[in-house]
């Protein structure tokens, strides 16, 4: 069963994650905001090495970001990096809810089972994306918002990717 190829989940996971970068994208921070993303910011911005652990991934990431031409401000460029994690993570979720609400059906659901399970989805990873943990973290420069895209990515593939 590829729930993938099925549209109407398809554009369901994709205005869930719409929504939630909307969500994101207006209320991130316009500048440096309190605790580390200072830090991660200059860092990401001249590729040094933050407080321990360091983050290497993320801090490569931000340098990348820093050298796109998307804002005329580092530190918005930056903080674009949780924006975009968190709204995929929001997609991932989407999946997440669907395959196991769905489980191992033979056939996909059909008619109203179909509208349920994809509004069921929609509402449960936009929930989670607009929670105060994960939106919190989403609108500014913190590893926090990729590491649950990880994290997230991880789950998906280590519980379904043997399923059919």
């Amino acid at each position: 069963m590829k729930l993938y190829k099925e549209r109407f989940f398809l554009l369901s996971a994709i205005a869930a994650a719409l929504v939630a970068f909307i969500f994101y994208y207006i209320t991130k921070a316009p500048t440096v905001s309190f605790w580390d993303c200072g830090e991660f910011i200059s860092t990401s911005y001249i590729f040094g090495v933050p407080h321990p652990p360091g983050n290497p991934l993320y801090i490569a990431i931000g340098r990348l970001f820093t050298m796109l031409p998307i804002a005329s401000a580092i530190a918005v460029r930056v903080n674009l990096i949780s924006v975009l994690s968190s709204a995929a993570t929001v997609f991932v979720a989407f999946w997440i809810i669907l395959r196991l609400s769905i489980g191992n059906r033979d056939q996909l659901p059909g008619g109203y089972a179909k509208i349920a399970f994809g509004t069921g989805a929609f509402v449960g990873s936009l929930i989670m994306g607009l929670s105060c943990t994960i939106w919190s973290n989403a609108v500014e420069a913190e590893v926090y918002g990729l590491a649950m895209l990880i994290m997230l990515v991880l789950t998906y593939l280590g519980a379904f990717m043997g399923t059919k």
